[in-house]
């Protein structure tokens, strides 16, 4: 199954000219650890998280209401095609050691986002209908297995 059948719908977005304070405020109220950074057309261009926040802003002193998200954010993200599978969204998760990745369209904009705790689950719901599969097969009769 494709990513988008799997990713996140709903993420925080904030613009690159959004003060830090303001992007914080949004991250605390949506309950998000990390809030993505897109153009005017709808593609990541950066991303902001509550680790950037207090290592790049309060550890420096930096005033939140002066400093711009784009002073701050990680930029350029990696993304994932939204026809991309499962298997490549979490090779590519572990070999970038990411918890977070967009997941764009065909015109590069973002349509959701792959998120580790997320994918976690999947893996678990997963190995859990493979264990059901393993436990009904030992658990046939013996004329059944040869069938």
């Amino acid at each position: 199954m494709p990513l988008e059948d799997h990713c996140r719908k709903r993420y925080a977005t904030v613009g690159a000219e959004d003060s830090v304070r303001d992007v914080a405020r949004l991250m605390l109220a949506e309950n998000e650890g990390c809030a993505f950074v897109l153009d005017d057309r709808g593609r990541p261009i950066g991303t902001l998280t509550d680790r950037d926040i207090a290592l790049q802003v309060l550890r420096r002193r930096r005033d939140a209401d002066a400093t711009k998200v784009e002073d701050v954010m990680e930029r350029q993200p990696t993304t994932l095609w939204h026809s991309a599978s499962l298997l490549t969204g979490f090779r590519r998760m572990r070999h970038d050691g990411l918890r977070r990745i967009p997941v764009v369209d065909d015109a590069r904009c973002m349509i959701g986002v792959l998120e580790w705790d997320d994918a976690l689950q999947i893996i678990a719901e997963e190995l859990q209908h493979a264990a059901r599969v393993a436990q009904a097969q030992h658990s046939a009769p013996a004329n059944q297995e040869r069938a």
